[in-house]
């Protein structure tokens, strides 16, 4: 795993979780403010975490998932590429096709500290 900065190195228990039933929110409160995102899929080797701990099991029943052909609502990613959201999803792809999986994201076009407020808030709302 990518060596990361004191910076994003995020506790999970600190970290916002953004269910797949939230995702229209998401998008709604981003429409609604006029911040720029884009949708579509990309290499996981190209995103960086923010946390390190991730569940084993959690992992292991995504990719069970993923295994059966279900498709995982996306991932939330900063302009950057560093993961806000979906991190047990992008491990789970990971494990199933490698570096070079491609996993859905939604990438909003800020820093990530501000996309981790803007989760927080779509978090607290649901």
């Amino acid at each position: 795993m990518r060596q990361l900065t004191k910076l994003l190195e995020i506790e999970r228990k600190d970290m916002p979780q953004v269910k797949g039933k939230d995702t229209p929110e998401l998008l709604k409160t981003l429409a609604d403010n006029g911040i720029a995102y884009r949708q579509g899929k990309v290499a996981v080797d190209r995103l960086k975490p923010t946390q390190e701990n991730g569940i084993p099991s959690k992992v292991d029943a995504i990719a069970s998932t993923i295994e059966r052909g279900e498709s995982l609502h996306p991932i939330v990613i900063s302009k950057g590429g560093y993961i806000g959201d979906g991190h047990h999803r992008w491990l789970a792809v990971r494990k199933n096709f490698g570096e070079t999986g491609k996993i859905s994201v939604i990438q909003i076009m800020l820093p990530i500290n501000d996309v981790l407020r803007i989760l927080e808030k779509v978090e607290g709302e649901n």
